[in-house]
């Protein structure tokens, strides 16, 4: 039997646009694997875990990005990331990539982070775990 870890998260991002420049959301959070990509993509998951998605066996996370079409708000982006992964049996471990990259966007070149919750759940273990981000 594979153990699935279920996966929904969402960061609110602000920013000043026409000021800072738009990130590039591969860089900033992380490359999608598919299951039906390439094997030079699923080498270089493997060699540069840090420029991807958390993975499991058959692929990674997804990530949507949302961005605001009124530029003169400071909310300018959200980050949907979602996804159903096997044979990953952690969710501590999800939950910690997470806020890793929410410290990450919080203050950086590009914005800070308004708002960002994460709910993990692993049917294996039966096990569900959540975050938000509280800010300073």
């Amino acid at each position: 039997m594979s153990s699935w870890s279920h996966v929904a998260g969402i960061i609110r991002m602000d920013t000043i646009r026409g000021v800072v420049p738009m990130p590039d959301f591969d860089e900033l959070i992380g490359k999608e694997v598919r299951f039906e990509d390439g094997t030079e993509v699923w080498d270089d998951a493997e060699k540069n875990p840090n420029k991807y998605l958390p993975m499991g066996s058959e692929g990674s996370l997804e990530k949507i990005v949302w961005i605001n079409p009124d530029e003169s708000y400071c909310a300018a982006y959200v980050i949907s990331i979602f996804g159903d992964l096997r044979d990953h049996e952690s969710a501590e471990e999800l939950i910690e990539w997470f806020k890793k990259k929410v410290t990450e966007i919080d203050g950086c070149k590009f914005g800070w982070v308004r708002q960002a919750v994460i709910t993990v759940n692993n049917d294996y273990y039966n096990k569900n775990v959540s975050w938000q981000f509280i800010g300073k």
